[in-house]
Parts: C-alpha cells; structure tokens; sequence
C-alpha cells in the first residue's frame, strides 16, 4: 500500500517561512509522501525564500498574473485543484490568510479533501480588517478538518465560532521554529546596509489598508522621529508591489539615514530585526518574532490579530496619526527594550517545535 500523499501549498514568502518546518517535519514522518507546491501567486519569491533555506519544491505551478483578486482566487484554485488531482492527494495542507491559503482551501472542498489549516483562529475585532486576510481566515474555517492553533488565544476563538474541539490543535507558531534555529545558529552576519548611525530602526510596510495615504503618514513620522533622533537610522527593505514601494521611495529616499533595500532574506531580516532598537511595522509575522528577539514593536493599525504581544508589552498598537506614532516611537525608543521571551511552551507563540506536532498529528489522522 502506498503512503498517503499530503500536498502542501505555499504562494507568498510568509507562508514558505512559516511551512519550512512543517514540511520538514512531514518529510521525515514515516509513511507519509508529502509533496510541495508552489502555487504561482510569488513564484519567484516563493523559489528563491525556498532555495535560502535549502529547500525545492516537488511541484511548480505557472505564475499568476491576473487583473483582480477574485480572477487571481479563481486561477490559484484551478491551480491547487489540479495539482491535487495529478498528485492523488489525500490531504492538502494551507497557511494562514492569504489567497494562496483561501484558494487551497476551495480546492480541497471541490474535490472532497480535508484540509489542514496552519495558524488557524487568528481574528481580529472587525470581520472585514485586515482585508483580505481576515475575509480569508474566516472563510476557511468552515472547510478545515484539522486546526493548527498558533496560541491558546486562537484555539479559543475557533472554539467560540463551533469549531469542535478534537479538530482543534495549540500547536504553536510554527514560524517561532525557524527564529530559534537561526538564533540557535551564532555564525555572524555581515549587513552592509545598515546606517552609520548608534541606532537603527526596522520599518516595514505592506499592509493592503495601509495603502495610500497610509503609507504618507508612516513615512511622515519616521521623517519627523529622524528629525528629533540624530543618532538613529532607518532600514526598510522596500516590498515588491508596486503600490507600495513607489510611494516610500518617494517620501524617504532623499533622506541620508535612510536606507531602502531590496526584500532581505530571512536570515538577514532576522539579524536587521535583532540588532534594530525599535520596528515600526504593519507585518503580522514581525510581532511574534521580535519579542523573542527583544525588540519592541509599533505596529502601525487599527487592529490586530496577535494580541498576545500587546499583552505581554512586546508590542504597541497605533493608529495611522503622525503625532500618535511619533509619540509612541519617541517613547520607546527612551525606555528600556522588553526582555526576550524565551523558546518555551508557556511564551505565547510556543517553543519552536510547532512542525514536529503538526506532522505528527497529520499523520495519525491519515493513518
């Protein structure tokens, strides 16, 4: 009898940092015949994040390039769905809230499949922001059989919403198991782009809410924050899209303690973020990885999915107002950085072994 064979699908960089360990796990799980798929929505992205952990994926489906998001849903689902059928698949595993994730979702449904959902129950307090990760996240609840909760906190909200409780996982976040191998590994690593300054500050935006005028007023603050702070310099690796990317170029390349790179590789954002006295941010993955590193968090939104790190004092919640995150920075950057939290069951994200309990649990539910 064959083994059973599990199609895991990634489609964007957060998604291949936060399946790494799963598909390790899976990969040497005995019985189990996992096959990765990229799907076509970042393909290159997808390969090179992929290729910077020493990993290939199986399977490679054709970039997408569509006019609208319902049109990109609709050829990623073809995608998934067919990759699927080729493969004989008996169980598709997606991450997290975006298309990829969404579209993963339809494809199991369409032809039977149970679907395992990585980072299950992440909400925030309005059923439309982020959008269209919270849509996306709600959506795919209904349809998954198996749910790997990041926190107790998430578990608990999928219970709230009926979601049965031997369906329910608290796993952890499995991206917490890629931080602590990096961290674990202490070979140094050179940033060339780091600014001449005592001080650095991350920035990071992408955010579809915060397009636009959003992203003027981020970039006014940090303008001004720079204005008040001599001896700190910004690093921003630009994202991509290009909705985003020209309006920060615009507003800080003029400025000599800025510095706009291209989108880093994990290992160099991590030790960006580790040696950064401060990130300003609207990324959902930076607030569960900088607490372990000790750096403090303005996260630039109205909301948030990761109240764990506001909790805890990791990370400060901020709306788009120049004079509110000036503030905010100001203050942080003048009090002492919190503590790290460390790689343990009882931090908030887990310990760093979320892959291990998600192949393991995949595998007695295929068995």
């Amino acid at each position: 009898m064959s083994a059973p064979r599990v199609l895991v699908v990634a489609g964007t960089r957060p998604e291949c940092l936060k399946l790494a360990s799963v598909v390790h796990a899976l990969r040497a799980q005995p019985g189990l015949a996992p096959q990765l798929l990229n799907s076509g929505q970042h393909a290159a992205m997808v390969e090179r994040t992929f290729a910077h952990l020493d990993m290939q994926c199986d399977l490679t489906a054709p970039q997408i390039v569509a006019a609208s998001l319902s049109h990109a849903l609709g050829a990623l689902r073809e995608q998934v769905r067919q990759a699927a059928r080729k493969d004989g698949s008996a169980l598709i595993v997606s991450q997290g809230d975006t298309s990829t994730a969404y579209a993963a979702a339809l494809a199991a449904r369409d032809l039977g499949l149970p679907l395992a959902h990585v980072e299950a129950g992440l909400r925030t307090s309005h059923p439309y922001r982020p959008f269209p990760e919270e849509l996306f996240r709600r959506r795919i609840a209904p349809i998954a059989r198996l749910h790997f909760a990041p926190t107790a906190h998430a578990a608990a909200n999928l219970r709230g919403e009926g979601v049965p409780e031997e369906r329910i996982f608290n796993v952890g976040n499995s991206v917490v198991d890629l931080l602590r191998a990096q961290v674990e590994d202490m070979r140094p690593l050179a940033l060339p782009f780091l600014p001449e300054t005592a001080r650095h500050v991350t920035l990071t935006l992408h955010r579809r809410e915060n397009y636009g005028r959003g992203l003027d007023l981020v970039c006014a603050a940090v303008l001004q924050l720079l204005e008040r702070h001599e001896d700190v310099g910004v690093v921003c690796p630009v994202h991509p899209n290009p909705a985003v990317g020209h309006r920060i170029r615009r507003n800080l390349s003029r400025h000599p303690r800025v510095r706009l790179v291209d989108p880093l590789d994990y290992r160099p954002f991590i030790a960006l973020l580790g040696q950064s006295r401060l990130a300003i941010t609207d990324s959902g993955g930076i607030q569960e990885e900088a607490p372990y590193l000790g750096t403090p968090v303005l996260v630039v939104r109205e909301n948030t999915e990761r109240p764990e790190s506001v909790a805890i004092g990791a990370a400060t919640l901020v709306p788009l107002k120049v004079e509110r995150i000036l503030a905010e920075a100001d203050r942080l950057l003048s009090t002492p950085p919190p503590a790290r939290l460390a790689f343990a069951p009882e931090s908030p994200y887990g310990d760093g072994r979320s892959g291990e309990r998600i192949a393991r649990t995949i595998a007695d539910f295929l068995a």
